[in-house]
């Protein structure tokens, strides 16, 4: 969504005209070339629309335009020394207030948050006014009008899919760039504003572009209306979306997904986080097979990485998320992914840090764009360059968003999660100021946590618990002090083996199993009597099973897991540039 100062002027004109009861032919005689691109900017944003032969307020542009009356009527809002080209809502300013709002209103957890949403009435005192929520409801609410005319198709296909430096933008016309962010296509980053990047539907539709797609005319709302229904239509085929037979082509494939994130985006960021140990076990995997655990923690330790307990838990945390798994014969063996991971060179050239991987995974989203310092990390560690992923940036993106986490969680990551809040966000430095421990080891251990799916990081470094892991941190409360591991694989292939054996009582906030049913759990766990014996007497320890039966703590936990199953989302990957 964009709103100048311009497009705002153009607004109160709509309004006056309407009241005054002058047509659209008066009013198109009173405004200029300028103002009219506005106007059909505006529609593309879903502020105004056409009736009949009238340009109509919708109730987003009717909201926004009230909005700022009340702010320049309060005296919260000059903009006697503004162009028409000032910002007032941009992708970055929506992006401001989705994550204040995550803050329980709060902006003074950011210092460049705060002066840009002051500047325009939407902040007082370190807080969210509450006229700019009326901001996010006219956001939420529009309707988009897509309208890809053959010339933008032209100027989308030549935008690097990002994230990427904005001088990569100065050679394209510059109303060009207000039409694809007034619908979504095109976002700018946070704190400064210094990045963009393509969104979900945007890089899908250059990609479907840049793959054959030929518009001759518009593409329209109508045109995704129709490919997303089945719908074999002369038009689709004319564009090259569908071959002869009504099958659909390699472009459109793209189109269809663009098409899907068009009308139900991606609201979620997945990540992963790998550091050198964790590469180092996956390769030595990869060259020995059929290896049992402390095989290859002897193996590694003879390599020299003699710590017994950081190998144990980098063996965890691959399992936990699918990289490795556990045979039934006690073996470590690769996953598919796991092997997909490994063999790719660019990899093991550098950790997997979680932020530079939702560099790569927020421009997947509707409206974020990921926050500068990702980028530069992701540019640094070779996932990014010029605006376009690299092969080991597209790899991780992939994985990130297919693999089925298990969270792992450690002693030191727990006392993190007990203190963040459970419904609210707080800022990187409020977070370091609660521990003792070196921020570097603190920062470690929400990167991981990031990577699990259980913590959400937001642009301009705000952290809150994921849905996931508000039910998590509550099923962790009876776990006490001095256990290493309070989540590991283990105990989750126990607590899902024995919810399937299960029967749900209590109103399902705790599952009872029988003696007679521990034998079948033991199979389905896969994981031999003597490991579950052990997952069993750790997950008693922590209080999420009493005997056999998985207790209120442990329902919230599988709870927890069923929700992370969403970070798994449907990308068509891209192949052409």
């Amino acid at each position: 969504m964009i709103v100048t100062a311009g497009h705002l002027g153009v607004l109160k004109r709509l309004e006056e005209k309407a009241q005054e009861g002058v047509g659209l032919h008066r009013l198109l005689d009173e405004i200029t070339e300028e103002d009219l691109e506005r106007l059909i900017q505006l529609q593309m944003a879903g502020l105004v629309h056409r009736e009949e032969e009238e340009f109509v307020l919708t109730r987003s542009g009717r909201l926004i335009l009230e909005t700022f009356f009340q702010l320049e009527e309060d005296g919260l809002l000059d903009l006697s020394d503004k162009t028409n080209s000032y910002r007032l809502i941009s992708s970055r300013i929506i992006s401001m207030l989705v994550v204040a709002e995550r803050a329980q209103g709060r902006t003074d957890f950011s210092k460049v948050i705060n002066q840009a949403l002051e500047e325009r009435g939407l902040a007082q005192e370190g807080r969210l006014h509450p006229l700019a929520l009326s901001l996010l409801e006219a956001y939420r609410g529009a309707t988009v009008s897509l309208i890809i005319t053959p010339s933008l198709a032209e100027t989308l296909k030549k935008i690097p899919p990002g994230p990427g430096e904005k001088s990569l933008l100065v050679d394209l016309p510059d109303e060009h760039i207000l039409e694809l962010e007034a619908q979504r296509l095109l976002t700018f980053s946070l704190p400064e504003g210094r990045c963009y990047s393509l969104t979900g539907v945007g890089n899908q539709l250059r990609a479907a572009l840049k793959s054959g797609l030929a518009p001759e005319v518009t593409i329209h709302r109508g045109t995704l209306e129709d490919i997303v229904s089945g719908q074999a239509t002369e038009p689709l085929k004319r564009l090259g979306a569908l071959d002869e037979e009504g099958n659909l082509t390699y472009a459109g494939k793209h189109l269809l997904n663009a098409a899907q994130l068009f009308f139900k985006p991606i609201v979620v960021n997945p990540s992963l986080d790998l550091d050198q140990i964790d590469l180092d076990l996956l390769e030595q995997l990869q060259l020995k097979k059929d290896i049992r655990e402390e095989e290859l923690i002897l193996t590694m330790e003879e390599a020299g990485i003699r710590d017994e307990g950081r190998l144990r838990q980098g063996l965890f945390r691959l399992e936990g998320f699918g990289l490795v798994r556990t045979t039934s014969q006690r073996t470590l063996e690769l996953t598919e992914l796991g092997k997909e991971l490994i063999r790719e060179p660019e990899i093991k050239k550098a950790p997997v840090d979680a932020r530079e991987v939702m560099a790569l995974t927020t421009v997947r989203m509707e409206n974020l764009s990921p926050d500068e310092d990702w980028v530069e990390l992701a540019t640094h560690h070779g996932s990014l360059g010029r605006g376009f992923p690299s092969k080991r940036g597209q790899l991780l993106a992939r994985l990130a968003s297919r693999i089925e986490r298990l969270p792992v969680i450690t002693a030191e990551e727990l006392k993190i999660l007990r203190d963040l809040p459970l419904w609210r966000g707080i800022s990187r430095e409020e977070i370091l100021t609660k521990f003792d421990t070196p921020a570097e080891e603190v920062e470690r251990c929400l990167r991981r946590l990031i990577a699990s799916g259980v913590v959400d990081v937001w642009p301009g470094s705000l952290y809150a618990l994921s849905p996931a892991g508000e039910k998590i941190k509550q099923g962790l409360s009876g776990v006490p002090e001095g256990v290493a591991f309070p989540l590991t694989p283990h105990i989750w292939r126990l607590l899902l083996a024995l919810r399937a054996v299960g029967k749900s009582r209590q109103g399902g906030r705790k599952i009872c199993v029988t003696e007679e049913k521990v034998q079948e759990a033991i199979e389905i766990a896969a994981m031999g009597p003597d490991a579950f014996a052990r997952a069993l007497e750790a997950a008693r320890i922590c209080r999420y099973i009493s005997g056999y039966d998985i207790l209120e703590t442990g329902v919230l936990l599988l709870e927890g897991a069923e929700l992370l199953k969403q970070l798994i989302t449907h990308w068509e990957e891209i192949l052409v540039f």
